[in-house]
């Protein structure tokens, strides 16, 4: 399975106070991101799902397998509040 993420034009990615968000500026709503979170989606958002969890199992120095499992959930609820598409490869 590989695929790219593409944030909705109308959602973006900025640091409040510390932690890093997502914005809709469609609902107003707000996706907070943990530090973890923010930078496997910043790898996803700049590459593709293999590159991605490859690339933080080694900044995190966690197994593939793990870093796959959380990234997969984090783009679930991406796609499910409507924030970002899957684009398949």
């Amino acid at each position: 399975m590989n695929f790219r993420l593409k944030l909705d034009p109308l959602v973006v990615m900025q640091k409040i106070d510390d932690q890093d968000v997502l914005f809709s500026k469609k609902s107003g709503d707000f996706f907070g991101l943990n530090e973890s979170a923010a930078f496997m989606l910043r790898q996803l958002l700049g590459s593709d799902f293999k590159t991605a969890v490859s690339q933080s199992a080694a900044a995190f120095k966690v197994e593939k397998n793990v870093i796959e499992g959380d990234l997969l959930e984090l783009v679930e609820s991406l796609v499910a509040s409507e924030l970002a598409e899957k684009q398949n490869m």
